[in-house]
């Protein structure tokens, strides 16, 4: 008896400590999601959180550990969900042409964002989006069409505003090809109707990543340090990773970036028990909120 206790006991100090609060699914307007509630009232931004290709609300939520860092900080998650009928892979089809910037899957996103805001009563009307390759794709879309509310983006495998349109610009932009950083940053300011972006972000990338080019780290960089007006960087190693810090003229942090040696396409720190995730790196998921939430605007 005493040595099933002492095993049991062992499994569960092992075991990964669940996050509390509750974690549902629903759908709104045709369109699946997970929603993840603190155990304490809500004190920040609705957390917008877009998963890659082929995976799912709840595999995303468990590589990126987000539920147990929105339970420490007092946030709300909902992750939308893209099925197969949008895309055949899951895929947020960032790339599409849409001739309005909130029109088809942006407009959705916001649309379910506005939903969860009013029903739990959330205080701050703001958003932060955090996205996985596709997603992190589809949180640039975000920031640069709805400037009002979107705060904060956190980036894993993104690249720079309209680098591609349609499949085949799609293929192209993922592999370092085509994007313009200045064209980037010029038509993202456009789309959101203002001189300068209202906006915080964390970029990181794998310098492994086959699936979307360490070039594009490159190009999202330049681009959003022109939309939010960077003015320095300083760029050093910190925790096994490069990261460049970015200020405004008024010296408020304002954009950073990671560079993971050795990462593939992968969530930076993020739990293997979910798919595309590199446990070794930075914990990219608290690395982003502490960025996104700290002080200083």
């Amino acid at each position: 008896m005493r040595a099933v206790l002492a095993l049991t006991l062992v499994v569960l100090a092992a075991a990964p400590a669940r996050a509390a609060g509750t974690f549902v699914s629903g759908r709104h307007e045709g369109r699946g999601y997970a929603l993840f509630t603190p155990s304490a009232p809500a004190t920040g931004p609705l957390v917008v959180a877009l998963h890659g290709c082929w995976q799912t609300p709840e595999d995303f939520a468990l590589g990126t550990r987000l539920n147990a860092a929105a339970e420490r900080r007092g946030l709300v998650v909902v992750y939308p969900a893209q099925s197969r009928r949008d895309n055949a892979y899951r895929c947020w089809n960032w790339f599409a042409g849409e001739a309005s910037p909130t029109a088809g899957e942006v407009g959705e996103i916001l649309a379910l964002a506005r939903r969860v805001q009013t029903e739990r009563a959330l205080r701050d009307p703001h958003l932060l989006v955090l996205g996985f390759s596709a997603g992190g794709f589809m949180a640039v879309n975000l920031a640069c069409a709805a400037p009002q509310v979107v705060t904060g983006i956190g980036v894993m495998a993104g690249g720079a505003y309209r680098c591609g349109v349609g499949p085949t610009g799609a293929m192209q932009c993922m592999r370092g090809l085509g994007a313009e950083p200045g064209a980037a940053a010029a038509a993202c300011l456009r789309a959101a109707g203002v001189s300068t972006l209202p906006l915080r972000a964390s970029v990181w990338q794998g310098d492994a990543d086959a699936v979307v080019s360490p070039l594009n780290l490159s190009a999202l960089e330049t681009m959003l340090a022109r939309a939010v007006g960077a003015v320095a960087a300083v760029t050093e190693p910190v925790e096994g990773a490069v990261h460049a810090l970015h200020r405004d003229a008024r010296h408020r942090p304002v954009l950073e970036t990671w560079l993971v040696p050795g990462m593939g396409h992968a969530w930076s720190g993020g739990d293997a028990r979910g798919t595309h995730t590199y446990p070794p790196g930075p914990p990219a998921t608290e690395r982003m909120l502490d960025f996104l939430l700290s002080p200083g605007r």
